[in-house]
This record gives C-alpha cells, sequence and structure tokens, in this order.
C-alpha cells in the first residue's frame, strides 16, 4: 500500500487531535488497501478476478479508481462488493473489498498497474501486479501436455548443490488438476532418505492449493509436508521416492478443493497410490580450516563457553558448558576439546540437545557440560579456544575465540582433617610373651564385608517380588477393568497382525473390519469403555474429553472412517490395508503413553 498527496490540515490542528486521542488521526495510521489477482499465472482469454480490499477504522471510502489495463480487457466498471466488521480489543474495524473481472489478451509478462482509492480525503495506492500471460496452445505443443497425469506427487528441494551438513528444506508438493478434490492423504510409512539425517517440521495448519500451470495445463498444488534433510557426505545423494495414499473424487461447488479434508467419502471417491519421482543433489565437501576447530556445525549460529564458579576446593566438581544456538544442523553439531592442565579429571561430557522445528526450518541450541574435579590445589586456566562453523549463505567458515577460563582450586579443610586419623593397625602387644595376637573385629566391621548386605536385601527382594506378583494375579482376577487395560495393547497387535494375514487371502473388507476392532477395542479397554454399541464418534469423544494431541485424535478419526466406507472403495489392495496398519500401529503405540 503506498499513500498519496499530502494532509491539507494543519500540523498544529495534527497535535491536538493526538493529544486528545483522536480516533480520526488514530484511523488513519491503521488503513489498508491491498489488490490480489484470484491467478498470476494465466491463458490469454481466461478470465482473472481482482480483489481491492480496504480494511481499518475510516469515515469514508471513494470506489476505486481503475487505471488503464494494457492488454487487459475489463469486463465491467461497476464491482461485486462485500462489507464487514470486527471489534477486537475495544476497537472496531471495517472492512470492503471490491471485486473486478479481467481478461487477457495478449501473451507476454506485465505488471498490473495500481489501483487508486480515497479514504477520508487521502488518497492510498496499491502496489503493482506481476502476471505471465501464456498462450495455451503454444505451451501445449511444446511439450507432451497430453500425457500429464490429472494428480502427481513431486519433491522439491531449497538447493540442489549443498554442502555437507547444510539444511535442504524438502516440501512434499501433490499437483492436481481443476475438478479433483482431495479427501484425505496418507504417507506410507518407510521412506529413508539414505545419506541424510531426517528431521520432519511442523506446520499445523492445514495444506493451502495455489493455481499453477504446469505445460499449458491449469493445476493446484498443495504442500503436504516439510522436511529438513543434512547431507552427512559429500558426492551425489539420491533423495528417495516419497509416497502417500490419496482419496479424491470429483470436486463439489466451491472453491477450496481440500473443503472436505477429512470428511467422508463420497460415492465416486478412488485412492490413488503417488511416488515422486527420486531427486539427485551434488553435496559439495567442505573446504578444511587450519587455524580453527571446525565442530561440524553448518548454518548461522553462536558459540558461547561458560564456568560454573570460579573458586572450589579440591574434590568438588566444576562444569564448563559450551552451547551453540542458531539454526542449522544442529543434532550433527560435536563438542570442542579443549587443553586442560595437569591436576584436572574430566568426566564423560553431558549432552541436551533443544529443537524447534517450527518456521519452517531447524533451529534450537545445543550444549555440552564437561564436569572437572582437582585432585590439588592452585590456580588454573584452560587456555582460550577457536572453533568454527559453516555458513553456506556467506559461502564461508565463520570463526569464533572462546576466551580462557580462569579459576582457583583451595584445600578442603575437611579431607585434611580425615586424613589425621587414618593408618592405624587394630593389633596390640600382650606384655610377657613374645607374640602378637590380633584383636577380634567389631561386630559393626561386618559392615565392611562384601556378602553381608547382597545376603541381606536379596532375600528382601525375593520376598517383595513374590509378594507384588502375588497381588498382581488377584487383582488380574478380580479388577476387570484394569485386566483389560493390561491387555489392551496385545490384543490390539494380535488384531492387526490378523488383519495383514486375512488381507493376503483377499478378505480386504474383513482385514479392514479388524482393524476396526483393533483400535475402538484398544480404547475401549483402556478407558473402561463398553466393549459394544458405540459408534466412531463415540470414541472419538472420549478421546478428547482425555485431552488427547489433536494430530492424534485426527489420525484415530481417519482410520476409523476408512474403516466404515470401505464398501466405497472396491480398488483397495494389500498394499493400501498395510500402509493404514502401520499407521494403527503408531498411532496405538502413542495413545498406550497418554491413556
Amino acid at each position: 500500500m503506498r499513500k498519496i498527496g499530502k494532509a491539507f490540515y494543519t500540523v498544529g490542528f495534527v497535535l491536538v487531535f493526538v493529544l486528545l486521542g483522536s480516533p480520526f488521526s488514530w484511523a488513519q495510521s491503521n488503513v489498508s488497501v491491498e489488490a490480489s489477482l484470484s491467478q498470476t499465472t494465466i491463458y490469454t482469454g481466461e478470465r482473472v478476478s481482482l480483489s481491492i480490499e480496504i480494511s481499518g477504522n475510516f469515515n469514508n471510502v471513494s470506489r476505486p479508481e481503475l487505471p488503464q489495463f494494457e492488454n487487459f480487457r475489463l469486463l465491467s466498471d461497476n464491482p461485486s462488493t462485500s462489507r464487514s466488521y470486527s471489534y477486537v480489543n475495544g476497537q472496531s474495524t471495517v472492512s470492503y473489498t471490491y471485486s473486478y473481472y479481467l481478461i487477457a489478451q495478449k501473451k507476454g509478462e506485465y505488471q498490473l498497474p495500481p489501483v487508486s482509492v480515497s479514504i477520508d480525503g487521502e488518497t492510498y495506492a496499491t502496489d503493482s501486479i506481476p502476471v505471465n500471460v501464456i498462450d495455451q496452445d503454444d505451451s501445449a505443443t511444446s511439450g507432451d501436455s497430453s500425457g500429464q497425469p490429472d494428480i502427481f506427487l513431486k519433491l522439491e528441494v531449497s538447493d540442489k548443490k549443498p554442502v555437507t551438513g547444510q539444511q535442504v528444506i524438502t516440501d512434499v508438493i501433490l499437483y492436481f488438476r481443476d475438478g479433483l478434490e482431495v479427501n484425505s492423504y496418507q504417507p506410507v510409512p518407510g521412506w529413508k532418505a539414505e545419506g541424510f539425517w531426517k528431521e520432519e517440521l511442523e506446520n499445523t495448519g492445514r495444506p493451502r492449493a495455489e493455481s499453477t500451470v504446469l505445460n499449458g495445463i491449469r493445476y493446484r498444488k498443495a504442500r503436504l509436508l516439510q522436511f529438513s534433510l543434512f547431507p552427512t557426505k559429500s558426492g551425489e545423494l539420491e533423495i528417495s521416492p516419497y509416497k502417500i495414499v490419496v482419496a479424491v473424487r470429483s470436486a463439489r461447488s466451491g472453491n477450496d478443493p481440500f473443503s472436505s479434508f477429512f470428511s467422508g467419502f463420497g460415492s465416486n471417491q478412488r485412492e490413488v497410490e503417488l511416488s515422486s519421482d527420486p531427486i539427485t543433489v551434488d553435496v559439495q565437501p567442505l573446504s578444511p580450516t587450519d587455524d580453527a576447530t571446525y565442530i561440524g556445525a553448518v548454518g548461522n549460529f553462536d558459540i558461547s563457553r561458560s564456568i560454573s564458579t570460579n573458586n572450589a576446593l579440591v574434590g568438588e566438581s566444576i562444569e564448563i558448558k559450551t552451547r551453540v544456538r542458531g539454526s542449522g544442523n544442529i543434532p550433527l553439531i560435536s563438542k570442542p576439546n579443549y587443553d586442560l592442565p595437569e591436576g584436572l579429571e574430566i568426566y564423560e561430557p553431558q549432552e541436551n540437545t533443544r529443537l524447534n522445528r517450527r518456521n519452517s526450518t531447524i533451529s534450537g541450541s545445543k550444549s555440552f557440560t564437561d564436569v572437572i574435579i582437582a585432585r590439588s590445589p592452585g590456580n588454573y586456566t584452560i587456555p582460550a579456544k577457536t572453533v568454527s562453523y559453516f555458513n553456506p549463505s556467506r559461502a564461508q567458515h565463520i570463526t569464533t575465540t572462546l576466551e580462557p577460563l580462569t579459576f582457583s582450586i583451595d584445600e578442603n579443610p575437611e579431607a585434611i582433617a580425615a586424613s589425621g586419623n587414618s593408618g592405624e593397625i587394630p593389633v596390640s602387644p600382650i606384655t610377657g610373651l613374645a607374640s602378637w595376637i590380633v584383636i577380634s573385629p567389631n561386630p559393626a566391621d561386618l559392615l565392611e564385608i562384601w556378602w553381608f548386605w547382597p545376603g541381606l536385601i536379596i532375600p528382601l527382594l525375593i520376598v517383595g517380588f513374590a509378594y507384588w506378583r502375588k497381588s498382581y494375579a488377584e487383582k488380574m482376577q478380580t479388577d476387570t477393568a484394569f485386566a483389560r487395560s493390561v491387555k489392551a495393547s496385545d490384543k490390539a497387535q494380535q488384531r492387526l497382525k490378523k488383519a495383514i494375514e486375512i488381507s493376503e487371502q483377499g478378505d480386504i473388507k474383513q482385514a479392514y473390519n479388524l482393524l476396526q476392532k483393533a483400535i475402538t477395542g484398544f480404547i475401549s479397554d483402556r478407558l473402561n469403555m463398553p466393549e459394544a454399541g458405540l459408534s466412531n464418534q463415540d470414541y472419538i469423544e472420549a478421546l478428547k474429553e482425555q485431552d488427547i494431541e489433536e494430530n492424534l485424535v485426527k489420525n484415530v478419526r481417519m482410520l476409523l472412517e476408512k474403516c466404515a466406507t470401505i464398501s466405497y472403495a472396491p480398488n483397495t489392495t494389500h498394499a493400501y490395508l498395510k500402509s493404514h496398519v502401520g499407521l494403527a500401529e503408531s498411532t496405538l503405540e502413542k495413545l498406550q503413553k497418554v491413556l
């Protein structure tokens, strides 16, 4: 949005209104004017919708002043309009939308000019919009568009020539033609990206479809999943095909092809297993660094080092914490080794990793804690350390010098006092005789004999285990709810195994019936619900009452709906069933942890 012209109010008048909290001055600074096109890649002769949205707090707004649209024909000067109000935190906002229709007349790449709007005496202008107009006949003859599928899957990577350890964002994109509606999708388990460290990114929103043109054919594209892949070696590496099972049907009325996502199936529903093509990436090796220690980090990081205390006693522990924060291959970062002075003992370092998988990247921190103990008093210095990481955006190593750490160790008074009483031998001479005898040990010395404690504790453990086993057996016989809960997992696994065996024999419907019983039986056994007579919605509501994670409940709902509507999917195969059984196993494993 751009603002055109000068305000005609005087400076003093404006200042008075600001001091008085004038709603007019507040409104002028909170007006938004935006223009958008329904599609930015269109055919010659195709109609496209131009929307002008005005929102904020204002009094008067005029109809948009349209410029001359070269190479486009405006169908009508009279727009379709809509208006809405909202009231948030004591502030009201009004929104106007004006929609016009244009027809592209000539092939080429253009900039749709700004549109001007007058609001409360001030003129605002939208930004220009880039548009690509293509000729459908020319684009169709340039490639074999007739052989393109109605729906297909594709992997798209952020960089095909990364360096070792660099974060490569990989999108799983679904393409489908207009006229198709996506009901659901389910990844096929077992995807392995050999040669890569793999992390799935968190995208909480449902897929959103955008319009695009491929080889002269209009498609919708939607990102289903997103991963961060980190190559662990150099050379040509292949990202293996990703597979999903998609349920689609002919689109109903409406503009959102995902409008019935996770909502039941129709009579014209069909399932398709899609597989993306493999992608080869050429991973470049990192150049060596001679003046710094490379810690295996690739990205953008901040590296620091600290010490828990600068003064301690002999025998007390001191912690040296090294922390790496930023975005990149955090799981693959290694700890730098430090040159420790004589007289220090070092123990196995502790690692702590915190990852944030949102915002289409892996970020967070990784810390290493070295525990050292000094065995003699004195002043110690851990020398400075120069470490480096590789920044792909700058294509170079970034070095950081960790400052030296100094600390002093004092004598431990308690240790000195204890050492003064050591060295006595429990024997005494007998006068008048030329022989010595050993004094009989004190009964308390039995506590130091190695077999004393095992001989005392083991019988107690045996008795305790026998009592627990007896109580457990009695509870399994008398407490029905407890017994059902304990046996729920084994019973579900048996049903899933039986479902696969039956599907191999060709009885797919009976196999899905067992799959449904495995899920509903597990939930009812863990929650002590009736074993029969409940609907799928009853099980979903029961999970919601337990505050189960939304994505987990969504998986259960999808599986139950699939089982309930199997009669509408006559083409379902054994491979599809196995993918659903794999999802059921992982879902039940997660439910067992929270129920």
